[in-house]
């Protein structure tokens, strides 16, 4: 499937008038004040190479469009009906030109202005395929406190899948590649955690994954109600199911009864850190929404 190009803004580049060695990408779609922000701390990093920033937005309304048209970056749209986090994102890497492709979330923040630097260095090894950035927690605003905690992502679900994968689970939302592994292992339709499905492919190819520890962004998730915080667990299972991980009836009884979520729990409510329902029912509604995610939808759940 190829998307439609509907607008396209002239090619710069950032640092010097030659070809990019490496293509930042993002998938945009009504990203406010963060977007600008994250563009902003791209656009500052300091370099001793080539790099171009690639845009590929599905529909945003809120004047990211506006905004975009006035910033050194390649700009395409496509209709928001079109989008599919595989093939969008074989799309948006397609337009890349540099041969190392650095995938970053519209609403990640680089923490420095050496971040790409730190992603590229790695890539002096040749068996290394992908570099793992770390996200850091924002100081600047509220942080759901099982995100802060470290809690957010210790469910069975996501224990074996690094257990597969020696700790290190794939994250588009702060990371490189080489463009040429990518080129060989092509998304296709992905539903949700196309991370996961490029990573389960490349590392069964042999390649490596890496983590680089000095390459933060700044990056976290908001959940204002516990429809989103379930929304956002079940689509994880069905991420999960993607990649052969089955989240079980076992596995289920056994998060809902983990001491360990429920000791952190007292603690948050005893020293005033949950301060919302989504926080409050977090260790029952992860665990139920992880499995009817992995078990019974479908597809992606908007």
């Amino acid at each position: 499937m190829e998307h439609k190009i509907l607008v396209g803004s002239v090619d710069l580049l950032v640092n010097h008038n030659s070809n990019p060695i490496l293509s930042v990408v993002y998938l945009t779609k009504n990203g406010g004040d963060l977007f600008r922000k994250s563009l902003a701390a791209v656009l500052a990093q300091e370099t001793d190479f080539t790099f171009e920033v690639v845009v590929v937005d599905s529909g945003s309304t809120d004047g990211t469009l506006e905004f975009l048209q006035g910033q050194p970056v390649r700009l395409h749209q496509i209709p928001p009906e079109e989008f599919n986090f595989g093939l969008t994102r074989d799309y948006a890497f397609g337009m890349a030109e540099g041969a190392f492709i650095v995938s970053v979330s519209q609403d990640a923040v680089p923490a420095n202005s050496l971040w790409l630097r730190e992603l590229l260095a790695p890539f002096d090894y040749s068996a290394i395929a992908v570099v793992q950035g770390i996200d850091l927690l924002p100081a600047d605003r509220p942080v759901f406190y099982w995100e802060a905690i470290g809690m957010f992502y210790q469910t069975r679900d996501c224990r074996k899948w690094n257990e597969r994968h020696r700790g290190i689970g794939l994250s588009f939302a702060n990371c490189a590649l080489r463009k040429s592994v990518w080129q060989e292992n092509r998304l296709g339709r992905v539903y949700m955690s196309e991370d996961r499905v490029f990573q389960q492919r490349i590392t069964a190819k042999g390649h490596q994954c890496f983590i680089q520890w000095g390459a933060n962004c700044f990056h976290s998730h908001g959940y204002p109600t516990i429809s989103t915080l379930a929304k956002r667990c079940m689509n994880e299972g069905v991420g999960y199911r993607n990649v052969e991980v089955l989240y079980t009836v076992r596995d289920l009884i056994f998060d809902l009864l983990r001491p360990t979520a429920w000791y952190f729990w007292l603690l948050g409510l005893l020293r005033g850190r949950i301060r919302s329902l989504p926080e409050l029912f977090f260790p029952l509604v992860r665990p139920l929404s992880v499995f009817m995610g992995n078990r019974f939808c479908r597809g992606y759940i908007r």
